[in-house]
């Protein structure tokens, strides 16, 4: 008996060490690496999540979201305050089935030179791209009084689930760098990142859709930046490529809010063609973003929309739930239009 009670204490000890709480205290932690099972549009249920970035390495796809986080006061703020994102999450899987929990992957304030000071979380859209071993982390963040005006950072780890630390110190992208065009300080959001083959290119912006070239250590711009000009360009531009064509999709303004728009190249540098909607608007959101992989066989389209509630929280401007569906291409190419669902058609 002595011996059993003894084993039970040692149990419980050991219980405590390996959580990292004390007796008597909760553990609040969630845990780390939890898995859940795809049942339909959206993908998670258990926050509020935004601005998807799918990445495919190594048999699994990764999917990169900002949190969207709901406070008191939300639902009356404007001027971006609605928008509440102060970390970003990451999750997997090999099979769109069964997916991984990896948990918080990167925060603003691992940024020395970002804004520390708001009571509101200030990033924004992300994207995460491996080259050589690295996994590059390119977000958006409100810079400091060094920096100010929203910013493009570049974070970087040995793993695509982190930890991932600031590769330069300072934003690879600040308002100084561009000019202030329809969105004055806040127009250097949202970064997208393309590798094709030796060449890598980022593409970002608010208004103004802007493009320049990497160098080959993905942290520094490699020439000068210049505008893209496509038709009723707002936000959240994805650059990708299949075959020969290069697709630039974004959030475009459709009736009642963004949709998403297309348009294609023979490259990245040359002249973009519109070639219209992949999608109308986001159900209950204004915004949309699109994110796109190709995995397994078949090409996903990753966006969000605003049709999730929690805890009797509903979604809202602010609080988004990221969603997947099917992307299929005709005969030349070009995407064919595609229907949101919230079953689970994509495993159809």
């Amino acid at each position: 008996m002595k011996s059993y009670i003894a084993m039970a204490v040692l149990c419980m000890l050991a219980s405590c060490a390996g959580t990292g709480t004390k007796k008597g205290e909760a553990n609040t932690e969630e845990p780390k690496d939890s898995t859940f099972a795809f049942v339909g549009n959206p993908i998670v249920k258990n926050k509020f999540t935004a601005d998807p970035a799918p990445m495919v390495h190594d048999g699994r796809l990764y999917l990169y979201v900002g949190h969207d986080e709901y406070y008191a006061g939300q639902d009356s703020a404007s001027g971006g305050k609605e928008f509440n994102i102060t970390e970003w999450l990451c999750y997997s899987t090999p099979d769109m089935k069964e997916w991984t929990d990896h948990g918080v992957v990167l925060r603003p304030s691992d940024f020395a030179w970002s804004q520390k000071t708001r009571e509101v979380g200030d990033a924004w859209a992300s994207q995460v791209v491996e080259r050589d071993g690295k996994f590059y982390y390119y977000t958006t963040l409100q810079g400091n009084e060094e920096y100010p005006g929203y910013a493009v950072g570049v974070a970087v780890s040995d793993s695509p689930t982190g930890p991932f630390v600031d590769a330069i110190g300072k934003p690879l992208v600040s308002d100084d760098m561009t000019d202030n065009g329809k969105r004055g300080w806040w127009n250097d959001i949202d970064p997208t990142v393309l590798i094709d083959g030796d060449d890598a290119w980022l593409c970002w912006g608010n208004g103004t859709c802007f493009l320049a070239k990497l160098k080959p250590n993905m942290i520094e711009i490699d020439g000068d930046i210049k505008v893209v000009d496509v038709p009723r360009y707002v936000e959240g531009p994805w650059l990708h490529k299949r075959g020969d064509i290069y697709y630039l999709t974004y959030a475009s303004i459709g009736n009642g809010g963004e949709t998403i728009a297309y348009a294609t190249a023979d490259s990245v540098n040359g002249e973009w063609t519109p070639r219209g909607e992949v999608t109308g608007a986001a159900k209950n959101s204004f915004t949309i973003h699109p994110g796109i992989a190709d995995f397994n066989g078949q090409t996903y389209l990753f966006y969000h929309n605003a049709d999730l509630t929690i805890d009797s929280i509903p979604g809202a401007i602010g609080r988004r739930a990221v969603c997947v569906d099917k992307l299929n291409y005709d005969e030349n190419g070009l995407m064919i239009p595609v229907e949101q669902t919230v079953g689970g058609g994509i495993l159809e």
